[in-house]
């Protein structure tokens, strides 16, 4: 029978390592336990039976026993305890007496967890007895007494446990016999929970079950769209309460979303709780581009985490909500920045379309009309080529959704709608703007009730544009900046009938005072643009002809349409009063500014010819030979300009720039420096005089400077 027993003891402690790194291996993914292992005590009372065994039988009969327990868990090595006893049993013998036995000792045990709440254990403990006869008819006496056990416990809380203990004990030349007990076990510690019986400890690194309480937890749902935005904005909120009466330290919260998260998230959040308090937080999300693969509502578990100290005892506890998450093209109106994410300059669709038609209308059309201007000209209309129609979404019209700010509306990627060749407003403002951006020329979404379109930056001041354009009111100055509005759905009508369309949608809007202006680079600080995680769509372009005939026609109609009317006015003027040089100059500056250089070299030349020292003049004709690249002549001309004003600004600009391109650098600089003086603003847009070489070269490139010249009215 010893035998038996003590091989049960040894096998339950062989098997109890196994178990334990079990319960570590199934950790929670990314979480890398922080060891804390404080020292835990307890007191278990252990009421029992005991059985003698061998020879013992013949004498004694079967007893009871009753003992109290204290254990200490090692922080050095948690699963190892130290018990300290003190019981007292009660044999009867078989001559009508009982004999009564005081006894006090201490040992060492080792206990592991097998489940959550369920713990085993085995001990050994060794020490004193004192024995005397109850009738007092014999002798009493001490001796050592040995022990050895093993025992089954479950937690029924944070500080009680229930559990049953067997043992073999032997008092020495006295008794010897096996016992069986019950155990009630109270834990005095912080921060570990009870284990009943010969030990308790936290089996765990992390301790389970504490104080926080966790509630009012509120999900949103979760737009794919918008999966960078979540890591520094709520994605959900939650509320820690703190019902104890000791304060909570080293808080930190975590969320982790297993399918979309590679690891925790830890969110944002106070670190301390005080007593009997609540905190409020945020829950925040660093989601993987798996979100976009989504092409349904799903609904996924999140995992919220926190860990924390009380009385510098740690504890792990973990809380599991279900989330939505909604199809990739989700999105809902209550910021209308929010459509900034479907921007896509770098998908490779949009950059197969813009590439290929601005590099075929680069040398296309009078370089004198603004840069951005053409570009957004042929991509209109190579659009319109494209067979690309506004269709309004019976399922999710624009119109309707944008009034309420929490319907979930469907926009497509600018690959999706070329791949569809149709979409709603949103849609095509959408891949109007992914089309110039792709380029370097700065979009805006413009709003309006029921309705969005787009403009685009001309790169000029107000006052530039003022000059560029006859109907400037078909403009929008925003900051200091020029904007051409676009009503893209006008595809069958041409580029200027969309300008034109757009240009009323806004000043209707603006006189209600009705209109939002969003630009594109200043909507991405917040919703950063996402592209679709698969390759691109094949599109097959329109032929190069059509679309370099589209364009020219529809550039025609602009420089006519802009042109003509200043012309007549001009003209009337100098029947008026006469042909100064000065109407002459304004006539071929006019003319110049559209490109018409012909027109304009034999207006300057009539301006010369009434005075051989107008300056202007003389500018403007530098101007016409400086565009064809005949830099003598245009050095002759400026210079002679310069000879006569040289604190003309344009003058001055002029010989700098043209001694620039001829490579005398040192005058170059010293002209600039002078401009500087004159005209810090001027100075600053061609600051690439300040350069040499292959730097100048990409500095005039950047600004789209090199083939411009100021016209000096």
């Amino acid at each position: 029978m010893q035998k038996g027993i003590v091989a049960t003891v040894l096998v339950l402690l062989l098997l109890a390592p196994a178990a334990h790194s079990q319960k570590i291996e199934t950790e929670p993914p990314g979480i890398t336990p922080q060891l804390s292992n404080p020292l835990a005590v307890s007191l278990a009372l252990n009421p029992g039976l005991l059985i003698p065994l061998d020879e013992d039988g013949e004498y004694y009969k079967v007893g009871g026993n009753i003992s109290i327990t204290g254990t200490i868990s090692l922080p050095f090595f948690p699963p190892l305890f130290i018990p300290v006893q003190g019981g007292y049993s009660i044999i009867p013998v078989h001559f009508d007496t009982a004999l009564s036995a005081l006894s006090i000792g201490a040992g060492a045990g080792i206990g592991y967890n097998v489940l959550p709440k369920l713990r085993i254990q085995g001990w050994a403990t060794g020490g004193y007895f004192y024995s005397f006869l109850n009738d007092k008819s014999g002798p009493s006496g001490g001796n050592p007494f040995i022990s050895a056990g093993a025992g089954v416990s479950f937690a029924l809380g944070r500080s009680l446990g229930m559990g049953f203990n067997a043992s073999y004990i032997n008092y020495l030349g006295l008794y010897n016999g096996l016992g069986v007990s019950l155990s009630t076990t109270y834990h005095m510690g912080r921060g570990a929970q009870a284990y009943p019986g010969a030990g308790s400890f936290a089996p765990e690194a992390l301790l389970v079950d504490g104080p926080l309480q966790i509630h009012d937890v509120a999900f949103e749902d979760v737009f794919p769209m918008f999966f960078k935005y979540y890591d520094d904005h709520p994605v959900g909120t939650a509320v820690l309460t703190n019902p104890s009466r000791d304060t909570i330290d080293n808080l930190k919260v975590t969320l982790f979303i297993k399918q979309y998260m590679d690891n925790p998230k830890q969110c944002p959040s106070e670190t301390v709780i005080g007593k009997q308090q609540d905190l409020s937080f945020d829950l925040t999300a660093l989601f993987t581009e798996r979100v976009l693969e989504i092409t349904e509502t799903t609904k996924v578990s999140a995992e919220i985490t926190f860990e924390y100290t009380v009385g510098g005892d740690k504890y792990r506890e973990s809380h599991i909500e279900t989330v939505r998450i909604l199809d990739r093209n989700a999105i809902t109106w209550d910021d209308d920045r929010k459509a900034a994410v479907f921007v896509t300059t770098k998908d490779p669709t949009v950059l197969t379309f813009s590439k290929n038609i601005a590099s075929l209308i680069e040398g296309s059309g009078s370089k004198a009309i603004n840069h951005n201007l053409r570009m957004a000209m042929a991509f209109y209309q190579a659009l319109s080529l494209y067979g690309l129609s506004y269709i309004i979404d019976p399922t999710t019209p624009y119109k309707d959704y944008s009034k309420n700010k929490t319907a979930v509306d469907f926009l497509q990627f600018p690959r999706q709608t070329f791949q569809y060749k149709a979409g709603d407003c949103d849609d095509l403002t959408i891949l109007y703007s992914s089309l110039l951006e792709s380029i370097g020329i700065e979009t805006a979404f413009i709003t309006i009730p029921g309705h969005i379109f787009m403009a685009f930056s001309l790169d000029l001041t107000p006052e530039e544009a003022r000059k560029a354009f006859y109907r400037d009111d078909d403009l929008i100055y925003m900051d200091g900046s020029s904007w051409i509005p676009v009503e893209i759905t006008e595809l069958k009508g041409g580029f200027l009938n969309a300008w034109q369309t757009g240009a009323r949608e806004w000043r209707e809007a603006t006189s209600k005072e009705q209109e939002g202006f969003f630009p594109t680079h200043a909507a991405w600080k917040v919703y950063e643009p996402v592209g679709l995680p698969d390759e691109g769509v094949n599109i097959v372009l329109p032929s190069s002809d059509r679309i370099i005939n589209s364009y020219l026609q529809e550039l025609l109609n602009f420089v006519d349409r802009e042109i003509y009317p200043q012309v007549r006015e001009v003209e009337d003027q100098i029947k008026r009063y006469g042909s100064s040089p000065r109407m002459l100059n304004k006539l071929g500056v006019l003319y110049a500014r559209y490109g018409k250089n012909e027109e304009a070299e034999e207006q300057f030349e009539k301006a010369l010819a009434k005075d051989r020292y107008y300056v202007p003049a003389l500018v403007n004709l530098g101007n016409i030979y400086y565009l064809d690249r005949d830099f003598k002549n245009a050095k002759n001309y400026y210079e002679r300009a310069y000879n006569v004003e040289p604190s003309n600004s344009a003058a001055l600009l002029a010989v700098a720039r043209v001694n620039h391109d001829l490579e005398n650098y040192r005058l170059a600089e010293q002209l600039y420096a002078q401009l500087k003086t004159r005209s810090p603003i001027l100075a600053e847009r061609y600051s690439y005089l300040e350069m040499r070489g292959e730097e100048a070269a990409r500095a005039s490139a950047v600004g789209r400077v090199k083939e411009t010249v100021v016209w000096d009215e």
